[in-house]
Order: structure tokens, then C-alpha cells, then sequence
């Protein structure tokens, strides 16, 4: 039982020192990724063409045309940083009023801290 303690222990540990560098890393077969700041800033992007924070908790990003959504795609979205309260995280394509009518090259990112109460985060979002 000691032995089983120990190994799980060394595991978790494991992927402690390892989360962040698996953050950090690049996205080659993405066709669109984003780090973007609390305030809603682009810190760092690929094919993304902007990004802008319209009220608490609800980011919008626009990419560009090289980005593919007729067929299958997947959207994910990571928070960044440590907050008070666990953060929820959700996204939407082409959202119908947050981000201006229907816009078909953008994705509606919402921050949650409970239910229906929103907060600000940063978040790393890929398009694959």
C-alpha cells in the first residue's frame, strides 16, 4: 500500500512540473490558437485577426479567413493564472448578440466563477 502512495505521489508531482510546459507549448496543427489577457488583450496569436472584451466575463476573438469552420472542428479553451474562485470556461461559435450579429469568423469565450455569475480571466483558446 506504501508502494502504491509513493508512485501515485511521484505522479502527481510529475504532472505538476510538467502542466506548464504543456501550456506554454505551440499548437502546429492548430489552424488558429491565442493567449489572451484578462483585460482582453492579445498577448500572443496566430491567425487571429482581433480580440476585444465586451462586458465582464465575455471575450470575443476573430480570426482570419484561412480558418476552416465547414467541417469538423474543435474549439478549447485553458484558463491562465490563479484566481480566488475556480473559473468555468465555455465557448461559442459564431454567437448570436455578445459579439456583434452572427459574426461567422468569431468565437464567443465566456468566464464563469458560479453559476450564471460571471468573472474575468485570461485563457489560452485553439482551433483545431
Amino acid at each position: 500500500m506504501k508502494n502504491i502512495r509513493r508512485i501515485a505521489a511521484g505522479m502527481l508531482a510529475a504532472a505538476a512540473v510538467l502542466t506548464p510546459v504543456a501550456a506554454y507549448a505551440d499548437t502546429p496543427y492548430a489552424q488558429a490558437s491565442a493567449e489572451v489577457d484578462m483585460d482582453g488583450s492579445l498577448i500572443d496569436g496566430s491567425h487571429i485577426t482581433d480580440v476585444w472584451h465586451p462586458y465582464r466575463g465575455v471575450y470575443c476573438v476573430s480570426v482570419d479567413e484561412s480558418v476552416d469552420f465547414t467541417g469538423p472542428t474543435a474549439i478549447h479553451v485553458t484558463p491562465i493564472g490563479e484566481y480566488s474562485a475556480p473559473r468555468s470556461l465555455s465557448v461559442e461559435l459564431n454567437p448570436p448578440s455578445a459579439c456583434g450579429e452572427h459574426r461567422l469568423d468569431t468565437i464567443a469565450v465566456y468566464s464563469q466563477v458560479g453559476f450564471k455569475v460571471r468573472g474575468d480571466s485570461a485563457f489560452y483558446l485553439s482551433v483545431s
